[in-house]
């Protein structure tokens, strides 16, 4: 009985012998899903060391009332 890994080499190797469009764009798709997976992987990572090293506190420019426009004397 063949293995699991032998079988998806298989089946690799025929896909993309015989749809070669199909297997572009199969290998397109997996490398946007694993840039999109990196990157937010990335950004909960860091968003969450800035919070752990903040201690959860907003800057003074994040507080609300401080954007311009906002709040008395705003000119």
């Amino acid at each position: 009985m063949p293995s699991m890994y032998e079988s998806l080499v298989h089946f690799l190797k025929t896909f993309s012998a015989e749809s070669p469009l199909l297997w572009a764009l199969l290998v397109m798709a997996v490398i946007a899903v694993a840039g999109l997976g990196l990157y937010a992987f990335w950004e909960l990572l860091l968003r969450g060391l800035r919070l752990a090293f903040s201690g959860g506190r907003r800057r003074n420019g994040d507080a609300p009332g401080n954007r311009p426009g906002q709040g008395a004397g705003g000119h």
